[in-house]
């Protein structure tokens, strides 16, 4: 309990020290112009990186850094965090925007083109596939795990399409986590809170559109989420989220998630809570 006490107050310091501290570097840094016609930094994300890797290392040199280290919850978290936070960082400087959804990534590959959101969909289910392995006892397993945490992570991708709602899903999704994993409290919840810490962190500038998570960002949430249910819950009930996933992604396809936000009151409540300029409850967005 200590470790992920300390480990979740460690990483929010460290996340507003950098944040601060390297504020100059984002605003130059990739931008893209957000659902209100205006010009923010766009991987704000990134700053999963240097905050996991500082309380992974911490962690570990408080533990004696054992000879021999078995590759462990930590260890998967932190090949996603690297990974899923590098491959969204590639879409979000590089991508064109001119494909969207699967839809549109595959439209573009038979037309000869491949996009940085192609890329980085296969390149997070790769990533997906090397954490899974030392989590899955057979083949079954293993795609059971890697579609899981890959699609949770695309899922987050969608969601993050308005200042703070990825973040305001992520939360609560982190809370269910955590009680899912509460037997790996020294071995797993210290770093699952420390991606919550980033969050938190993260969630005032989000909100006040200073800048965005990009898909730096958003893929760390999902992956995160998606991740911890592939450790601390059943085969049944990962198939169950696995087919709301598919579910989800396919939806989103054919229907916008602003909109269905947006038409819901309790939803557009929830979401325009804490936004610049809105007021929970608005049926327009500005």
């Amino acid at each position: 309990m200590l470790v992920a006490a300390g480990a979740f107050l460690g990483s929010i310091a460290a996340g507003v020290l950098i944040l601060v501290g390297c504020g100059g570097i984002m605003e130059d840094g990739p931008r893209v112009t957000n659902y209100a016609g205006s010009s923010v930094p766009a991987a704000a994300g990134f700053l999963f990186v240097p905050v996991y890797l500082l309380t992974y290392v911490v962690i570990r040199a408080v533990e004696g850094f054992p000879e021999k280290q078995a590759f462990g919850p930590a260890e998967s978290l932190l090949v996603l965090v690297l990974g899923m936070c590098f491959l969204g960082l590639m879409d979000d400087v590089f991508g064109d925007g001119k494909a969207s959804g699967f839809k549109g990534h595959i439209r573009a590959l038979f037309k000869g083109r491949i996009s940085t959101g192609f890329l980085k969909a296969l390149g997070g289910l790769l990533v997906a596939l090397a954490v899974s392995l030392p989590l899955s006892h057979n083949w079954w397993e293993l795609f059971l795990n890697a579609t899981l945490i890959a699609l949770c992570a695309n899922l987050f991708n969608l969601l993050d399409m308005r200042p703070g709602r990825a973040l305001k899903v992520f939360l609560p999704a982190l809370a269910g986590v955590v009680a899912l994993n509460w037997k790996l409290m020294d071995t797993f919840v210290p770093y699952l809170l420390s991606v919550g810490a980033v969050a938190l962190v993260l969630l005032p500038g989000d909100l006040s559109e200073r800048f965005m998570l990009g898909d730096a960002g958003s893929n760390v949430l999902g992956a995160t989420v998606g991740l911890g249910v592939a450790i601390g819950a059943g085969n049944w009930w990962k198939l169950g989220v696995l087919l709301f996933l598919v579910f989800m992604n396919i939806l989103s396809e054919k229907y916008s998630f602003s909109k269905a936000v947006d038409s819901n009151r309790p939803l557009n409540w929830m979401d325009r809570l804490g936004r610049k300029g809105e007021k929970p409850g608005e049926t327009e967005y500005k």
